[in-house]
């Protein structure tokens, strides 16, 4: 990515209270989605630690919030490289092998941030809208 001073978003997905995982097979609705909701004190945790990273932190929303800042904040924090992904304008963190993920690696957190954590991912662009046909 040519420009370290572009302003990317993510969502951050915390962990529940219950151990319940949002592993993209479980289908999450009004009725169970209190399994998957982090405690208040999960919350406030994991978006003061993010502020002091350099993030502006979103509203919680179900079981996540956003996290805004410069592309280098995110490179430096997460230990990636951040790549452009195609015309359609989305951005993914870019792997060792040379391909790319949404998901940032939360593996490379400070502990006392990643154990609150289940994921970090960019959304990928809309499959519809100019250019798609």
């Amino acid at each position: 990515m040519k420009d370290k001073d572009q302003i990317l978003s993510a969502q951050v997905v915390l962990r529940s209270a219950t151990g319940a995982r949002p592993d993209g097979q479980a289908l999450i609705t009004s009725e169970n989605i209190r399994d998957y909701l982090p405690t208040d004190e999960t919350v406030t945790r994991a978006q003061r630690a993010f502020k002091a990273l350099g993030f502006e932190i979103g509203l919680m929303v179900g079981n996540s919030f956003s996290i805004t800042a410069p592309a280098s904040t995110i490179e430096q924090v997460f230990k990636t490289k951040i790549r452009r992904e195609g015309t359609r304008g989305g951005v993914k963190a870019s792997e060792s092998k040379g391909s790319g993920s949404y998901e940032l690696p939360v593996s490379q957190l400070p502990s006392e941030i990643a154990r609150d954590v289940e994921a970090v991912t960019f959304s990928p662009p809309p499959d519809f809208g100019p250019g798609n046909v």
